[in-house]
């Protein structure tokens, strides 16, 4: 590792007046923001560096919040063990529908699970899903499709979901397969 001097004078330049100034402007970021980070001890108790920024009232407010709440790899850990507790719950619920298995890679697959378990859950707790929306649902089987369409309310994702099984129906009907190339 060369330090800043030594990468100033790299194939046998000299330094320059920029560089100097480069390098003082540097330092000053360094210094600003060791002076700006502090040690929290978070209410976990573990130790985390922050950067703290505006005025010294501001950050003082700032740390003591930061004192009062969980350290960045707590609050992942918690938050990865609700989503797997939901995932489960949600699982449970819809065991009995007996639902096609998704298609994709493992990740997408994974997710896709997860997202379409936690909409039939609250298709079944919402009155406005009939038994075709929840059918039309079911023979959507790309998990992909469900990740791209996780934020869509539920009017709009059953609309999604009848245009998705129409294009498959057509191909289907035609014996169309995609990835052969067109004829004219």
């Amino acid at each position: 590792m060369l330090t800043n001097w030594q990468a100033l004078h790299v194939n046998g330049l000299p330094h320059s007046r920029f560089n100097l100034t480069h390098t003082r402007c540097l330092d000053m970021a360094v210094e600003h923001l060791r002076f700006m980070s502090k040690i929290i001890t978070h209410a976990c108790g573990h130790e985390q560096i922050h950067y703290l920024a505006g005025f010294a009232s501001q950050q003082e407010r700032k740390a003591r919040w930061l004192e009062t709440t969980k350290c960045t790899t707590c609050f992942l850990a918690t938050k990865q063990a609700e989503q797997a507790e939901a995932a489960v719950r949600d699982g449970a619920a819809i065991a009995h529908l007996d639902l096609p298995s998704l298609t994709g890679s493992d990740r997408q697959v994974a997710w896709a699970t997860t997202l379409r378990a936690s909409r039939f859950c609250s298709f079944g707790t919402r009155p406005v899903i009939d038994e075709n929306g929840y059918q039309v649902c079911v023979l959507v089987t790309d998990a992909k499709w469900w990740i791209d369409h996780r934020a869509l309310t539920d009017h709009e994702l059953l609309e999604e979901a009848e245009r998705c099984a129409v294009e498959m129906s057509i191909l289907a009907s035609s014996n169309h397969d995609p990835s052969l190339p067109q004829t004219a």
